[in-house]
């Protein structure tokens, strides 16, 4: 299950504006540190924009990925993700947590979050 579900992770960080809208349930909710809380059309919609100024990641890679189980149908998924933009030097990461549940035999995503990691180097 847990490769299942990266791989799903690693297609919706590919920002492909179809799949992320098939993957998503409709009324699911994104949180991100720069725009807070959104719905999946805003998402989709904000994807659409990168893609149309050719924005897109050219680098991610995910590190200590696990999953709950929370229901028989219910899966949380968590993992770091450490990547770079195509037009940034440097990768910045974040923590990652993804709600998923199981419907008509699919995974998709009720909820997303993502949260600055920070450095423990200090």
């Amino acid at each position: 299950m847990l490769d299942e579900l990266i791989e799903i992770e690693k297609r919706l960080w590919a920002n492909d504006p179809e799949f992320y809208e098939a993957t998503y349930l409709p009324d699911a909710v994104l949180i991100f540190p720069e725009t807070g809380r959104i719905g999946r059309d805003m998402a989709v919609a904000a994807i659409r924009e990168e893609n149309r100024r050719g924005r897109h990641w050219a680098d991610v890679r995910f590190e200590g990925a696990s999953t709950v189980l929370i229901a028989s149908e219910v899966v949380l998924l968590t993992y770091t993700a450490h990547a770079r933009w195509d037009h940034e030097t440097t990768p910045s990461s974040a923590l990652c947590a993804t709600v998923y549940v199981r419907r008509a035999g699919s995974w998709r995503v009720a909820s997303h979050q993502q949260t600055t990691a920070m450095s423990h180097d200090a």
